[in-house]
């Protein structure tokens, strides 16, 4: 075996540790979206509890989905060659923690508010929500890729994988917000 055999092989692990670590936390995603999904139902709360988890669901919401159209503005700005990549890059590093402390503290005040989860628009909505996290934590990975451009221009394959990125969280985020509308309404 050559010297050369032995840097493309590992070479090809460094690639793959990425995706390791992405399927890991997908999983862990998963599980954890699971057994608030089971334990949902069964909480129970007074009326001042459920007010306070109102309250933080929508401050959560707020933060959150906030950051993610700032973010989504830049993106759209940068397209617009209004804006440099690594400004958009750098915004995107600045929104992480927003976006996350936001969809934590949704689905964690969401838990509490005891969703009905037998109704077909909530199951909707709380598969918004899991796809919105596996879709950040896809985010992080384009977000690398195009910091490792240097302001460059990406090629075509990191744009697509952008803009997709981009359009799921959209509409993630949309279906949950008017689901989450939808049923305010019925209640």
């Amino acid at each position: 075996m050559t010297a050369l055999d032995g840097s493309t092989r590992v070479t090809r692990r460094r690639r793959s540790r990425p995706w390791r670590r992405i399927t890991c936390q997908v999983l862990a995603l998963v599980v954890v979206w699971t057994v608030m999904l089971l334990a949902a139902p069964h909480l129970r709360t007074g009326a001042s509890v459920r007010q306070l988890a109102l309250f933080v669901h929508l401050a959560a919401l707020v933060l959150g989905f906030g950051a993610v159209l700032t973010l989504d503005w830049f993106a759209l700005m940068w397209l617009l060659r209004r804006r440099t990549l690594a400004t958009v890059v750098q915004v995107a590093h600045g929104v992480n923690t927003p976006v996350w402390l936001g969809l934590g503290g949704l689905a964690a005040s969401g838990a509490v508010l005891g969703p009905d989860t037998s109704a077909p628009l909530t199951v909707v909505k709380l598969v918004a929500v899991l796809v919105v996290a596996i879709n950040g934590l896809c985010a992080r990975q384009v977000q690398e890729r195009l910091a490792g451009r240097d302001g460059r221009t990406p090629p075509g394959g990191v744009l697509l994988a952008a803009t997709l990125v981009m359009l799921t969280s959209q509409a993630g985020w949309w279906t949950a917000t008017a689901v989450g509308f939808l049923n305010a309404q019925q209640r």
